[in-house]
């Protein structure tokens, strides 16, 4: 799911955003609630502003609710687009 969710904002950024930059990062993180897995994608492109969400998009929140993760799309500090998933660990598993 991580991998598909990479893979979308990625070709949207080649397809759509005239993005000279694109910085991916995963990580992982933990919180009050337990263990999570964290990919962010910004790049430094024209952004969202006034474009529909197409079907690639409905399909990464798809993905996101089906494992009960969080998934936010919106501007970037400094323009272009920020995606940030955040996907919790089941209590008892390791992230490596």
């Amino acid at each position: 799911m991580l991998y598909r969710v990479a893979q979308e904002c990625l070709t949207n950024t080649a397809r759509h955003a005239g993005a000279r930059r694109v910085r991916l990062v995963l990580a992982r993180r933990s919180a009050a609630v337990g263990a999570a897995v964290e990919l962010c994608i910004r790049d430094d492109g024209r952004g969202l502003v006034g474009a529909p969400e197409g079907a690639g998009i409905r399909g990464m929140r798809e993905r996101a609710l089906l494992v009960g993760a969080d998934l936010t799309i919106g501007p970037a500090a400094g323009g272009g687009t920020e995606v940030r998933l955040w996907v919790p660990v089941p209590a008892g598993e390791r992230v490596i």
